[in-house]
């Protein structure tokens, strides 16, 4: 349990004492963030002109039709901040995948004091393996969806609310712990055995970062934040030594 609180701090520094994995977090934030500007503004204006129109087709008086006009905006824009809020964090995960694989690579590397791969290397190592991370990533997150689907259908029985609870928050923290267990090639029932293990402390760090994504633009720190944190802890839960491969 020590772990999990102790591994904050070293999570947030090690990001930003290296100019390198600094750029990997923030790479693909900018990334995104343009991305969904361009794509949410185009839905906003294509949804926009479509209700003008149909209240238009249908409502001749021009005051009426304006205040109409007011009110469909003012709702998409909040349903576009609710939308954007609840998937911006998923498409992030997916987009930042490759970035986080080769962070989480080098957060090891420096908290074992290990020598470091070059920034070159790294982005070589993004794009040789960016399809499949992102296939991948793809994977993940559709299970999460999934789990997390039946664990919302759990919430609606008190009795079973705080299994559904836990499967979310144990969901959160093995996306996140998988970047360790994928560079290590542990087999599936390994992974099993050590998320069982060390249920609390991932259960403590996972409970954070889901307080985190549901607080609108901190969300987007989520990614790199939780990559570096869960590589820390999985360090110091399995008394890593040796060197990775």
């Amino acid at each position: 349990m020590l772990n999990a609180f102790g591994s904050f701090s070293p999570a947030y520094k090690l990001i930003f004492k290296d100019k390198v994995n600094l750029l990997l977090s923030v790479l693909p934030i900018l990334i995104g963030v343009l991305l969904y500007f361009v794509a949410g503004r185009a839905f906003f204006t294509f949804a926009l002109d479509y209700g003008n129109q149909y209240i238009e087709s249908y409502i001749s008086n021009e005051t009426f039709g304006g205040v109409l006009t007011f009110l469909v905006g003012s709702i998409l824009s909040i349903l576009m901040f609710f939308i954007v809020n609840w998937t911006f964090v998923l498409f992030l995960s997916i987009l930042a995948s490759p970035f986080n694989d080769i962070l989480s690579h080098r957060i090891e590397k420096l908290y074992l004091h290990e020598s470091l791969p070059g920034f070159k290397d790294g982005m070589e190592g993004i794009v040789a393996n960016f399809i499949p991370t992102i296939l991948n990533e793809i994977k993940k997150v559709a299970l999460i969806v999934l789990f997390s689907s039946l664990a919302l259908i759990f919430g609606f029985f008190p009795i079973l609310l705080p299994i559904s609870v836990g499967i979310t928050i144990l969901l959160l923290a093995s996306e996140y712990i998988d970047y360790s267990w994928s560079r290590h090639n542990l087999e599936f029932k390994k992974c099993r055995k050590d998320m069982f293990k060390n249920i609390f402390s991932y259960g403590v760090g996972g409970s954070f970062f889901m307080l985190l994504v549901s607080i609108p633009l901190l969300n987007i720190l989520v990614p790199s934040f939780a990559t570096s944190y869960f590589t820390i802890l999985w360090i110091k839960n399995n008394e890593h030594s040796h060197k990775t491969a």
